[in-house]
């Protein structure tokens, strides 16, 4: 069996019983996986009862602490049983991200509730999305007017999920400027301002990583209603962990051995950013099981340990995935991935969603043939790479890791995120070099400083569009045709 034919295994078909695979890997639960979501049991109710009380809340933790999945498995399935105190059962969920264009996803996100939009022709779509955009920058009421067309079609309330909330700040830091600083404020601008009017009931939630909460304080009336109504994603207890590995089991139609059960548990420990990589380890176990049981063999440790166990499985994974590449593939992927992570100053990886287009300028290839290589690491199984596989790309599709735990256990990436923050310094610093050479406040540089810049222009050929996400004058230096 092939490692592709292993990864690709989505369902088996034992006597009636079609065993399904109930853990999602690295990325987040959906609303349609809410019966296999385990583990978070009454944390819904207290996010649902700040949102009643303020029409605003913050659901806040950790990396890999479940925020997604908690709204997605958890607050929804409340806003639709109707459990929302004043609010009934009539709502329109609307989900987005902020990403790197945060009000033009927002209003993909609103226009995505209209069936007309996404049954029209791609050119009318885009018509569609502009005149939303404009409306919503056109006031600080924008939001509610944008929205009013689908409280008009029937819906009463209107709830808007910002997920991963970080990503805002992350964009305001990649295009370090100033239209950019007035582009975010005015998105935070929308989100207050729909919670205070009255026309359409609009209510607000954002997910957003702990590490980021100072960044909040540059918007002070965000800051204001995160101190009103937050919710901090407490660490699962170990029989949390517990239920979340044993109902989706149950739920998908197998079985498993109490001592694999305490072994994963083990495994897991006390780091909080593991749940993903835990769901990743089961997943794959599940597939291998599948594959390999013996007949009435319930769920057990070999079945674990020959996928890697917790500490190996995903970078087991990565590398079958890398594996399958050609000589030039490899290549591209090397690009893909340096292109989608960077360097916190905490010296951990950050990931970093990139539309594809902008990867093909790096790399100097077709989109195609990036396509072939993004292809490999999110088909059906081996999730790595976002958006899901169901989902057709092209030069605006935005590119991302499914979670930043891949760039701390698969080591071959580790070291392409060392090797691109090393590439990215020598950029930095023969960028203000120049800067400073052209206002006359420095020198020519002479070896060996100027030996390894040499060193690293051959080695890396820096491109216009690599330069830009790291210092805007690479004119000033280095000219490519690119």
């Amino acid at each position: 069996m092939s490692p592709k034919e292993f990864d690709i295994l989505d369902s088996y078909d034992q006597g009636e019983i079609d065993l399904v695979n109930p853990f999602p890997g690295l990325r987040p639960f959906t609303f349609d996986e809410s019966h296999l979501f385990f583990g978070r049991e009454g944390q819904s109710d207290e996010v649902q009862l700040n949102l009643a009380q303020h029409r605003f809340t913050a659901v806040i933790g950790a990396s890999g602490s479940g925020k997604s999945s908690l709204m997605n498995c958890g607050l929804i399935p409340i806003l639709y049983g109707g459990f929302m105190t004043d609010a009934g059962s009539d709502w329109s969920v609307i989900v987005t991200r902020p990403g790197i264009f945060p009000i033009e996803n927002l209003a993909a996100a609103i226009l995505n509730k209209d069936e007309s939009y996404n049954t029209a022709p791609e050119d009318e779509q885009l018509i569609s999305k502009r005149m939303t955009s404009t409306i919503l920058r056109s006031s600080s009421m924008g939001l509610a007017d944008a929205v009013k067309h689908l409280s008009g079609s029937g819906s009463k309330n209107v709830f808007v999920l910002v997920d991963q909330f970080e990503e805002l700040f992350r964009f305001i830091r990649a295009e370090r400027n100033e239209d950019a600083v007035n582009e975010a404020a005015a998105f935070v601008n929308l989100l207050i301002k729909s919670i205070s009017q009255t026309e359409v009931p609009v209510y607000i939630a954002l997910t957003m990583r702990s590490d980021f909460i100072g960044d909040c304080s540059q918007f002070p009336e965000l800051t204001h209603v995160i101190n009103k109504s937050h919710y901090l994603v407490p660490q699962m207890t170990r029989e949390q962990q517990r239920l979340a590995i044993e109902g989706p089991v149950a739920v998908g139609g197998g079985k498993i051995t109490k001592r694999l059960v305490q072994q994963v548990l083990n495994d897991v420990g006390n780091n909080p950013d593991q749940l993903p990589v835990m769901q990743h380890a089961l997943m794959r176990t599940w597939n291998y099981w599948i594959r390999n049981q013996e007949p009435e063999e319930p769920i057990d440790l070999r079945h674990y340990i020959a996928i890697g166990r917790i500490n190996e499985a995903l970078s087991q994974h990565a590398n079958e995935a890398y594996s399958e590449l050609d000589s030039e593939d490899k290549v591209i992927c090397e690009v893909l991935f340096k292109a989608l992570t960077e360097k916190g100053s905490d010296n951990n990886g950050i990931k970093r969603a990139v539309r594809l287009g902008e990867v093909a300028d790096i790399s100097g290839v077709e989109e195609q043939d990036l396509i072939n290589v993004i292809e490999r690491f999110r088909e059906p199984g081996r999730s790595l790479l976002m958006p899901a596989a169901n989902v057709k790309l092209h030069s605006n599709s935005i590119i991302e890791i499914s979670h930043e735990s891949l760039m701390r256990i698969w080591q071959r990436l580790k070291n392409w995120v060392d090797e691109e923050s090393d590439s990215a310094q020598m950029y930095k610093r023969l960028s203000d070099a120049a800067e400073m050479y052209q206002v006359g406040k420095t020198g020519l540089w002479r070896p060996p400083d100027l030996q390894l810049a040499l060193n690293w222009q051959i080695k890396q050929k820096p491109t216009r569009t690599w330069a830009k996400r790291y210092n805007p004058y690479f004119c000033l230096l280095y000219t490519s045709p690119s």
